[in-house]
């Protein structure tokens, strides 16, 4: 199965999207993670991850957001 990552940089945007999605009835979760090298406690990115594909989500999905797929 492979699982769609959104990533974002606000906490409230991804806990939003978390919820768009699972109303339309698809597995989310919402992960903090540190930027690579970074020790700041601010540099933080929240990754939403579903199995939804990107063509499921439609336009819940921003064009400017970064999103991968494996």
């Amino acid at each position: 199965m492979s699982i769609t990552r959104i990533h974002l940089e606000d906490e409230t945007a991804a806990a939003e999207l978390a919820e768009r999605i699972d109303a339309l009835g698809f597995e989310v979760a919402v992960i903090g993670e540190r930027f690579a090298g970074e020790d700041d406690d601010e540099a933080i990115e929240y990754v939403v991850c579903t199995p939804a594909t990107p063509a499921d989500l439609g336009d819940l999905v921003d064009d400017d957001w970064f999103v991968t797929t494996d």
